[in-house]
């Protein structure tokens, strides 16, 4: 697996980490739906496994923790190799 998508699954873990989606800034939203971009195409994942999540949770209709586990999922069915310390780093 390549880099670039595994840092994209610690970077989606990393910012989904907070109670709702208006608790991340301007610049981390952004980053956020870039890592999601990252993650779909290096996983190969369906709209509806990739940004129709990222839809949902910054519609509200999923929370933020319900985005995370989802993305948690992602990372164990792909066997996607994560550091928990790129993880839980602040941001």
């Amino acid at each position: 697996m390549d880099e670039f998508t595994i840092h994209a699954c610690e970077q989606g873990l990393r910012f989904t980490q907070v109670e709702k989606w208006d608790d991340l800034s301007e610049e981390r939203k952004v980053q956020l739906g870039f890592n999601m971009g990252v993650m779909s195409h290096g996983l190969a994942l369906t709209k509806e496994d990739g940004y129709q999540w990222l839809a949902n949770a910054r519609e509200g209709t999923v929370t933020m923790q319900e985005y995370r586990t989802h993305l948690e999922s992602l990372v164990t069915k792909y066997a996607v190799p994560v550091e928990e310390e790129n993880i839980t780093r602040l941001f």
